[in-house]
């Protein structure tokens, strides 16, 4: 359902985004209101986004040298989307919507053919793991068949918290917010928010189990993990 009113939390949000359309209807757009998508403004803003999206997606990797890779697609990967943190590395290819919507944390990795429909924001936080043929709309349309004949539709945005793994396939719907340290299982349907620290599977998604948070497995003499050393790209 779009909302009747701005989101100021939002719009602030947008302003420290490269390349955002600022204007009346983007505002609209980003805060879930009603607004007309083929205002020429918003146009453009695509219309960069697709350009932008063909540099990343057809690099010439023969080009570049294996342990230069990361920093060639780190610099591109910031030309394209809002934000991004250092060491977040994106497989092609990758499909945004106007990419400027798009804040992504450090150390991320985004697998190939993961869509981002970014209407409204979506805001990715630090060492989140995305799978392959993940779907992220923000996008959405009011069942009134007139509403679409007028052409307008909303957006709401999504939140995925740090340390999150996304599986295989999964389907994240408009408006939700994926706690921090949260599993969600391959093919999943996302459609409410998942509260931090849990495994959640299936269509639509729930929660299964709770885990503990990474500070509850230091203290854990028995956790397998504690002791290893990271491992950078």
């Amino acid at each position: 359902m779009a909302a009747t009113e701005k989101r100021p939390e939002i719009i602030e949000l947008s302003r420290g985004l490269r390349g955002v359309p600022q204007c009346e209807d983007y505002e609209r757009m980003i805060s879930g209101m009603m607004y007309n998508p083929t205002i020429p403004k918003l146009l453009e803003a695509r219309h960069l986004c697709r350009g932008l999206t063909a540099d990343y997606n057809n690099l010439d990797t023969k080009t570049v040298p294996y342990d230069q890779i990361a920093d060639k697609r780190l610099e591109l990967l910031r030309k394209l989307v809002g934000r991004v943190g250092d060491g977040t590395f994106v497989e092609p290819p990758f499909l945004p919507d106007y990419g400027c919507n798009i804040t992504i944390g450090r150390d991320c990795f985004i697998n190939w053919n993961v869509t981002i429909l970014d209407t409204s924001l979506v805001v990715i936080g630090d060492r989140v793991q995305i799978a392959t043929g993940v779907s992220i709309f923000t996008a959405g349309h009011d069942t009134s068949v007139l509403s679409r004949r007028k052409n307008v539709e909303f957006g709401h945005p999504i939140f995925i918290e740090d340390d999150c793994w996304i599986g295989g396939n999964v389907l994240i719907l408009p408006g939700v917010r994926i706690g921090k340290g949260c599993t969600i299982g391959a093919g999943s349907t996302v459609t409410k928010d998942i509260p931090p620290y849990s495994v959640a599977v299936g269509s639509p998604c729930r929660v299964v189990k709770t885990i503990p948070s990474p500070e509850e497995e230091e203290q854990d003499p028995n956790n397998p993990y504690r002791h290893l050393v990271h491992q950078g790209y």
